[in-house]
C-alpha cells in the first residue's frame, strides 16, 4: 500500500472527527442555551405562582384573625349570661337569647371554628384554580 494512501484516510478521519466534534459542540451549547431559557422561564412562572399564593394566603389570614377577634368578643358578651343551674328545664321555649353561657359559648366556638374551615376551604380552591 501506498504511504500517501494512509495520509489521505489519516486526514479524512480527522476531518470527520473534527466536524463531528464542531457539530457536537455547536449543538451542545444551543442545548444549554435552551434549557437555561426554560429554567428562567420556569423560575419566574414559579415566582408567580409564589407570589399569587401568598396573596391568597394574606387574605385568608386576615379573614381568620377577623373571626377570631369576633370569637372573642362575643363570648367575653356571653359570660356576662346567667351559668346553667343543676335544675335547669329542658328548653323547650327557649330561644338563642335565653340560652345559658356555657352552651352559647360552645355554639359560637363551633361557628367560629365552621367559619375557620370555610375561609381556608375557600382559599384552597382560589389557589387550586390559580394555577
Amino acid at each position: 500500500m501506498n504511504p500517501l494512501l494512509y495520509v489521505k484516510l489519516g486526514v479524512i478521519a480527522f476531518a470527520l472527527l473534527g466536524s463531528a466534534y464542531l457539530g457536537y459542540s455547536f449543538e451542545h451549547s444551543r442545548f444549554v442555551a435552551f434549557k437555561a431559557a426554560i429554567t428562567e422561564e420556569t423560575r419566574q412562572i414559579e415566582q408567580q405562582h409564589q407570589a399569587q399564593a401568598d396573596e391568597i394566603r394574606k387574605v385568608k389570614d386576615a379573614q381568620i384573625r377577623d373571626i377570631n377577634s369576633k370569637l372573642a368578643d362575643a363570648i367575653s358578651e356571653l359570660r356576662k349570661r346567667p351559668s346553667r343551674t343543676e335544675n335547669a328545664g329542658n328548653g323547650q321555649n327557649c330561644n338563642g337569647t335565653r340560652l345559658y353561657a356555657e352552651d352559647a359559648e360552645f355554639l359560637v366556638r363551633e361557628a367560629a371554628r365552621a367559619d375557620e374551615i370555610r375561609v381556608a376551604l375557600q382559599a384552597c380552591y382560589r389557589q387550586y384554580d390559580a394555577l
